[in-house]
């Protein structure tokens, strides 16, 4: 059983925390998102990043969801590892929490990023 759908992001607000001479560099991002499909809701995304002098990056990060999953109401918090390649965001992630419905935890998923700014995401069962 998968749960499936979409998700966009609504604002991004990034900080340079560290410039390297040779182009790479550290930062961290809070990141809100709205999602559609199978959970539906908002979320707030913590990243930290770390690009290498082309622009490609690795990120992890924690994802706190509060929205309707199954018709009730619910909470998440994700934990994230992800990559930007390409101009692509593609992510793994695993349900580290879950209010009121626990058995969502450890729950892995994944999602992609679009073209037009939106993502698709997918929790497996």
């Amino acid at each position: 059983m998968k749960i499936t759908g979409e998700f966009q992001i609504t604002d991004w607000k990034e900080n340079v925390e560290h410039d390297f001479d040779d182009g790479s560099k550290l930062s961290s991002a809070l990141v809100k998102q709205c999602y559609q499909g199978g959970i539906q809701g908002d979320s707030v995304v913590k990243y930290q990043m770390a690009y290498d002098a082309n622009g490609q990056a690795q990120f992890l990060g924690f994802e706190t969801f509060s929205g309707q999953y199954n018709e009730a109401s619910c909470r998440l918090i994700l934990k994230h590892d992800g990559c930007f390649e390409k101009g692509v965001a593609r992510s793994e992630f695993v349900i580290i929490e879950s209010v009121p419905d626990k058995s969502l935890v450890g729950l892995k998923g994944q999602f992609e990023t679009l073209s037009d700014g939106t993502a698709r995401y997918e929790i497996t069962f």
